[in-house]
């Protein structure tokens, strides 16, 4: 037989179509695959930890991350108040994204006095990636700050 046959042609042409299928087939199973390897190297995580102490207060970030820059990041803040002078401390995460510039987030403050410690679970993500990570950990008299300290992980 020939592929000029008739007959012939509808068979080669329903092994073609099945054979194109089977690639098909392969070709997604292959993606799926890979995708799921990169997931799971995504899923990966990285733990970074920054801390410092100034005068009066002492904390702490942890970031939980992939290996993403523009994935969400998990932080843990701490900061304890080491001296009892009558004044606050603050902690707050500082990132740095894909041009450099330093990104500071809010502050949290522990009110509690003197040998006191506040911990607080948050999330980070920015457009511009977070290349690096780590904290600022200051003392405040109202909303004066007084001193603080900066450490990059």
């Amino acid at each position: 037989m020939s592929d000029d046959d008739p007959k012939n042609g509808d068979a080669v042409n329903h092994i073609r179509m099945i054979g194109q299928s089977f690639g098909v087939l392969l070709a997604a199973t292959g993606l799926t695959i890979g995708a799921a390897s990169m997931s799971n190297a995504a899923s990966a995580a990285n733990t970074m930890t920054a801390s410092c102490s100034t005068t009066g207060a002492s904390g702490s970030s942890v970031s939980v991350y992939g290996s993403d820059p523009w994935g969400e990041v998990k932080v843990t803040l701490r900061v304890k108040d080491t001296s009892a002078d009558g004044h606050h401390v603050r902690v707050r995460y500082l990132t740095k994204g894909d041009s450099g510039l330093v990104y500071k987030w809010k502050w949290h403050s522990n009110t509690d006095g003197g040998g006191t410690t506040k911990e607080w679970e948050t999330t980070a993500w920015s457009t511009y990636g977070i290349y690096e990570k780590g904290v600022e950990v200051a003392r405040f008299e109202g909303d004066t700050l007084l001193n603080s300290c900066v450490d990059w992980g």
